[in-house]
């Protein structure tokens, strides 16, 4: 778990030079948080852009939970391999990247 953990946290951090919305990866072990800001800066939360998160991975397969107000909870369980873990953030990248892209189309 604490093996999974750390490389799937490194994994998100890496993830955030590509995608300015995510705020900060904290946690331990299997149990990690991602937060979605508007902005790095001022830390506003990123609501509407973690719920669309969730649904779209949702309807890739992959079942996340959001917690707080603009963060998603990555719970896996114990025994989950690094094909496992590879998938799972292959499918929040993808979703990630669609929820980017529509708020970029209502943004003014």
């Amino acid at each position: 778990a604490a093996e999974m953990g750390a490389y799937t946290k490194a994994c998100l951090s890496e993830m955030m030079a590509s995608h300015a919305c995510i705020g900060e990866v904290r946690g331990i072990g299997l149990m990690i948080g991602v937060e979605f800001v508007k902005d790095r800066a001022s830390k506003e939360p990123a609501e509407k852009l973690r719920e669309a998160i969730v649904e779209h991975a949702f309807e890739h397969g992959l079942l996340l939970l959001g917690c707080g107000k603009s963060t998603i909870r990555f719970a896996p369980p114990l025994m989950v391999s690094k094909a496992e873990v590879d998938e799972a953030l292959e499918i929040f990248e993808e979703a990630l990247t669609l929820a980017e892209m529509e708020a970029e189309k209502i943004a003014p």
